[in-house]
């Protein structure tokens, strides 16, 4: 049996080569080697990785892979990875301003994935590690948007002690290819689609983001504006651009018409999930503006997956209602913070053998 050893290290070149996602394919995409690199490069964030080494029968293989963060300045570069914010009881501001926190898992996306096998030992041992970067600066632990395994891993690991709240709820069409919606109220949701669709006219055509239409980054953007959010077309062709520039990741432009309407959603293909990102559609009180909407969240990007053998759809986590209206399961993404005290207690070295 091989031994393990924990190595830090401030970037993923000089790590043994092994997928992340291997270990925790919860956040999809979000959790590949490849968008881990993209953080590597984005200066808002300092970064640092703990990485476990097994060795054995003459070679070396990541056991397991816990990055962390904080934020370079005094701000928080994205405001939902802000803990004050967070749903979580009896947590004071004080506690987890920019300069306290080191933020363990992943600062992009809304969703992280805790690249760690479910081995008790190893997952302690490995936050333990993480606990002591974080003491040396005077910082608390912070897990964002983490999934229900996750949150199992860490709880059993911490004993307990690390304080939840959730922060949204990730909207997922699961076994699309067997299945459009088996519950008598969804097909009678859809067929209303159908008929609203149908009426309207409306045209689509999926193309790789490389061949989007030159208005798609400007659609995109207006939207999340009205939305209450900052952006900019530049932005926005920023972020795609970097997703293309991921192995394994494909991204795709979903773009309807009706009349005068005109709308977009951009997704990505990841092994065999079809995931939704970002919509693009001006306001308006034609109707064939709803048309688009119904067709763009839902018919599109299923008929998409079914003519591609993609057998989950990852939708979000806006329009709940809508989504849940047409079959959507949702999974909590629950954000925790380890306050100061016990990142200390764990730093030390507890022995949580008999919490397990």
């Amino acid at each position: 049996m091989g031994l393990t050893r924990f190595r830090i290290g401030t970037g993923l070149s000089g790590l043994p080569d092994l997928e992340p996602a291997a270990f925790d394919p919860s956040a999809g995409a979000a959790g590949i080697r490849a968008r881990l690199l993209s953080v590597e490069t984005d200066g808002r964030w300092q970064r640092r990785y703990v990485a476990a080494e097994s060795a054995g029968s003459g070679f070396t293989r990541l056991a397991a892979l816990l990055p962390v963060y904080w934020p370079t300045g005094r701000s928080w570069p994205d405001p939902a990875y802000a803990p004050a914010t967070w749903p979580i009881p009896e947590l004071s501001p004080a506690e987890v301003t920019p300069d306290r926190c080191l933020l363990v898992g992943g600062v992009y996306d809304r969703r992280t994935a805790l690249h760690l096998p479910d081995n008790g030992a190893l997952a302690r041992d490995g936050l333990r590690e993480v606990a002591r970067i974080a003491v040396a600066s005077g910082r608390c632990l912070v897990f964002p948007f983490v999934y229900a395994r996750a949150r199992r891993i860490l709880d059993a690991a911490t004993g307990g002690r690390i304080r939840w709240g959730v922060l949204e709820h990730e909207a997922c069409f699961h076994d699309v290819l067997r299945t459009e919606g088996t519950q008598a109220r969804v097909r009678g949701v859809l067929r209303r689609d159908r008929r609203i669709i149908e009426r309207a006219a409306t045209t689509a055509s999926v193309v790789p983001w490389q061949d989007a239409a030159p208005r798609t980054a400007g659609l995109i953007a207006e939207h999340n504006r009205r939305m209450g959010q900052l952006d900019d077309p530049e932005f926005v062709r920023m972020r795609y651009t970097q997703w293309a520039d991921c192995a394994g990741v494909r991204v795709i432009v979903f773009d309807a018409r009706a009349g005068s309407q005109h709308g977009v959603l951009t997704a990505l293909v990841w092994q065999d999930s079809l995931e939704l990102h970002e919509i693009g559609l001006p306001p308006s009180d034609d109707p064939a503006r709803l048309a688009l909407y119904l067709d763009l969240i839902f018919h599109r990007p299923h008929a998409y997956a079914r003519e591609n053998r993609l057998n989950t759809i990852r939708a979000g986590t806006a329009a709940r209602t809508p989504k849940a209206s047409r079959g959507a399961a949702f999974e909590p993404l629950h954000g925790g913070v380890l306050d100061a005290e016990n990142t200390e207690w764990l730093a030390r070295g507890p022995d949580l053998r008999s919490t397990e």
